[in-house]
């Protein structure tokens, strides 16, 4: 199994108690041809080409998780060249990302000369002009976006189409909002997941992001399905509609687990992605190993983690016992809630075995049983019981299908 930037671990498990073993869809072999194709024959739309003209202000919403995004936007900026359009009027603006240390400048792919013409910045939340009125969305929610966006020609999101515990799937406009909205929007629009629906059920976050995007009259994004590692699976462009349809086909095949019955392992493994490998990801595969294993079963998360706990996670450090914390992250609700409150449902349900570059004491105050030696997974693999492997488990959705 592979995880970490760089991890390569060998399992063995007898085949008669191997229920499955999901790996990661592979990268495709032709990204570069494949996004120029995307761009050239967009769905429900026609080419990029033909929705701008000299002069105007384009505005690429870049989601900081989309692996391949140098090159993505090197293949849009080749199709804007064309049409004279002057890298000056082009922005790539970015939510401020949760994730420690500086993020990866996305006009890496360009030519110097361009990147250095194309403007490239972080979205400040909580300045003064943050947000600005945009309209009030159909269930009564005053809309505030960052001023750019309102006032672009043309805005293009950029981002994957995942799975989320909050929306349900993530992506299109997605991107918009809340994150490029004000600091209270982004406040309000934390929330803690709903384990109990399915990714396709109604949910009124996702319809108010899909809301923003039809008041701020976005026509053309371009999306792509995560592979292994940073890599990509498939790539659409065109109406938002279209694309969230053809994404969400292919995230389902590559990404969806459904099992008969529980088992009592559940190995997942993280590799590093787009979005880095901090608790984002470990929070996301825990939920997915949470949803499938048997209750007092074992989760064993194989990873290469060193970012420190952020505030909800250091809630869970003063609890004793997982389940206390929930009430504290509830109401103080901390930029980590998402991870935090994963980690806390899992340490409740399971017994969790984590592989890190962690302090071992700060691991076991989570309520999770470090793991500093292969042979120490090899131990717990003896010990008797069904089996389930899923490779970047952040990525995946699982389900019983009993819908218990």
């Amino acid at each position: 199994m592979r995880y970490g930037r760089s991890g390569r671990l060998a399992l063995s498990v007898d085949a008669d108690r191997l229920v499955t073993r999901r790996e990661a869809p592979e990268q495709l072999e032709t990204l570069d041809s494949s996004i120029r194709a995307a761009l050239t024959t967009p769905l429900d739309f026609p080419p990029l080409e033909q929705a701008v003209i000299p002069g105007d202000r384009i505005v690429i919403a870049l989601d900081a998780d989309t692996p391949a995004a140098d090159r993505i936007l090197a293949a849009i900026w080749d199709v804007l060249a064309l049409r004279d359009v002057e890298p000056e009027d082009v922005l790539v603006l970015q939510p401020r990302s949760s994730q420690p240390g500086a993020p990866a400048d996305p006009r890496s792919a360009l030519t110097r000369n361009v990147a250095g013409r194309i403007s490239w910045q972080i979205h400040n939340p909580d300045e003064a002009e943050g947000g600005q009125y945009l309209a009030t969305s159909s269930s009564g929610e005053r809309v505030y976006l960052a001023a750019e966006l309102i006032e672009a020609d043309l805005v293009i999101p950029v981002g994957p189409v995942g799975f989320d515990s909050v929306l349900g799937y993530r992506g299109t406009h997605s991107v918009l909002y809340p994150g490029l909205s004000n600091a209270e929007s982004i406040t309000r629009a934390l929330g803690e997941g709903h384990r109990e629906l399915e990714p396709a059920d109604q949910r009124p976050l996702r319809q108010l992001v899909d809301d923003v995007g039809w008041l701020l009259g976005v026509q053309f994004c371009v999306q792509v399905v995560p592979a292994t590692g940073s890599g990509v699976a498939g790539v659409w462009a065109g109406c938002p509609e279209s694309v969230f349809q053809a994404a969400r086909e292919c995230l389902e095949d590559a990404w969806r687990v459904e099992l008969e019955e529980r088992p009592d392992i559940v190995i997942a493994s993280i590799e590093a992605d787009a979005g880095g490998h901090g608790w984002n990801q470990v929070g996301r595969a825990l939920a997915v190993a949470r949803n499938l294993v048997a209750h007092e079963g074992r989760i064993l998360l194989l990873t290469d983690l060193k970012e420190p706990p952020g505030d909800g996670l250091k809630l869970v450090r003063s609890a004793d016992a997982p389940s206390e914390a929930l009430s504290p992250l509830k109401s103080l609700a901390p930029a980590d809630l998402v991870p935090a409150t994963q980690c806390v449902e899992a340490a409740d349900w399971a017994r969790i075995y984590l592989m890190s570059r962690l302090d071992s004491d700060l691991v076991e105050d989570l309520f999770i049983t470090p793991l500093e030696h292969p042979d120490e997974i090899s131990r717990l693999l003896e010990l008797p019981g069904q089996c389930v492997i899923i490779e970047n488990a952040q990525h995946a959705y699982g389900r019983i299908q009993s819908g218990e």
